[in-house]
């Protein structure tokens, strides 16, 4: 059974999985043009931080939760989105893994759900893992965000999986918590990255939609 997660999982969090992650920033573009991310040590510290302390700790309470069939997961997720452009990243991104996995998987997820939510009922409805679900997301979220910084500071791909390695520690130390936490542990201290969002909304030149 575990094996047959994994493939699933695996499938969800490539590249080549219908959703188009890779062309979301999540505000680290502009962190970047401002000077805040230049090399690997600030960017494995930039996206450590979102890990811990930040939206890739609260995705997973809100995965976490509609995994649990927590009603009201996917309006609480949506109101924690700090500015325009990471409540439009979570919609497109959930929209469009809803579309693939109803498809693929024939799955009736209904429409509207934040990312971390879709990812959360999909699970459940195909019986994965979910601790596995939470570190297969965490590692997908910063494998994007390395990919980011491995083309736009820029620094070598060897440099971004170096970063990697570090990060998956992280994740493998935050797995205990998270098992055991619940809505009531929300909460965010990585205030510069939601400004970093902030301000891409209006940045030009871009690459990435946020």
């Amino acid at each position: 059974m575990l094996y047959r997660d994994m493939m699933v999982l695996q499938a969800w969090f490539s590249p080549a999985f219908p959703i188009g992650a890779f062309s979301y920033s999540h505000g680290l573009e502009t962190a970047i043009q401002e000077g805040l991310v230049s090399e690997k040590a600030s960017l494995t510290r930039w996206i450590s931080y979102l890990l811990t302390d930040g939206s890739g700790w609260n995705d997973s309470l809100f995965l976490k939760a509609a995994y649990e069939k927590n009603e009201g997961a996917n309006d609480l997720c949506l109101s924690f989105c700090s500015s325009k452009e990471r409540y439009k990243e979570t919609i497109e991104l959930g929209a469009a893994f809803t579309r693939s996995v109803n498809s693929s998987y024939k799955m009736k997820l209904e429409h509207g759900l934040a990312y971390p939510v879709a990812v959360g009922l999909a699970a459940r409805e195909y019986n994965l893992d979910l601790q596995l679900t939470i570190q297969s997301y965490l590692q997908a979220f910063a494998a994007n965000l390395i990919s980011v910084g491995v083309r736009t500071i820029p620094i070598g791909q060897q440099a971004g999986q170096d970063c990697l390695v570090s990060l998956c520690t992280v994740i493998e130390h935050m797995k205990n918590d998270l098992i055991k936490a619940d809505l009531k542990w929300l909460g965010s201290a990585t205030f510069m990255s939601e400004v970093m969002s902030m301000k891409h909304e209006k940045a030009n030149p871009r690459i990435y939609r946020t």
